[in-house]
Parts: structure tokens; C-alpha cells; sequence
């Protein structure tokens, strides 16, 4: 029987700061971001690919919030809208007791929906808002 090795104490929920506007935020219930970037194969004679071509990147982020601090946020907003706030950097704190920290820095997020929705027996109203982003840099 192999023997089994540590590995000490990985990332969890509770060890996940978020920064935006220089100011520690809570009322993220979740969060996904993704970078993607286009890339295409070229064809030539035959069946096989003869080359990659490589495209723009992308750069989007999706948060949950709860509907009452959605509400703050629009009312903080310039003209009462949200899609009018500036674009801002927002960093993703990895950090902790017995974990090494890491940043993720979101560049130039800006909200790109003014959702709603609610339904029948929910208990509490989750917002899905979604961010377009102008880069990311891993510190």
C-alpha cells in the first residue's frame, strides 16, 4: 500500500477577499471569471490542419449578489444605473492561515446587465450580473 502524503491545506470560500474600488466587498454570494482566446486551425490541400491562427482575448466575469445590495449599487450609481459606472479593477485575494497568497486582478470591470429575477418560494432574491473585463494578471 502506497503511502499517502499531505498536502496541507487547500483554497476554500473562506479564504477568498474581493477588492473593488480599493474597498473589501461581502456581498458576492459567487463568482466566475474566464479568459478566452480565439484561435482558429488553417487548412491547405488536404484534410490535416497546416497552421493555428491566433484571435483577440476575452475577458468576462459573473457574480451573484443578493437583490438588497444590488439595490445600493444602483442607488450609488450615476444617474441611478448601474451600466454608468466607470470601469474599475477589481482583485480576488487567495489568502489565509496556512495557505500562500495569490491575486487575481480583474482590469477594467464594468457591469454590462441590469438584471432581475425572483420566483415563486424563494427565500432570498440572487442576482446574476455580468461583467465585461479588459484583462487579467495572476500575482
Amino acid at each position: 500500500m502506497a503511502a499517502i502524503t499531505y498536502q496541507g491545506v487547500n483554497y476554500a470560500w473562506v479564504n477568498v477577499t474581493f477588492v473593488w474600488y480599493t474597498q473589501p466587498v461581502t456581498w458576492i454570494k459567487s463568482i466566475s471569471g474566464e479568459k478566452k482566446q480565439k484561435t482558429d486551425l488553417n487548412y491547405g490541400a488536404g484534410v490535416e490542419p497546416i497552421s493555428e491562427a491566433i484571435g483577440n482575448n476575452e475577458y468576462t466575469l459573473d457574480i451573484e449578489v443578493y437583490r438588497d445590495e444590488w439595490d445600493k449599487i444602483i442607488a450609488a450609481a450615476p444617474n441611478n444605473d448601474p451600466l454608468q459606472i466607470p470601469r474599475s479593477d477589481m482583485q480576488i485575494v487567495f489568502g489565509g492561515d496556512r495557505v500562500n497568497t495569490k491575486v487575481d486582478v480583474w482590469k477594467g470591470v464594468k457591469f454590462t446587465n441590469d438584471p432581475m429575477s425572483v420566483k415563486q418560494n424563494d427565500t432570498s432574491i440572487i442576482l446574476k450580473l455580468k461583467m465585461s473585463c479588459v484583462g487579467l494578471e495572476h500575482k
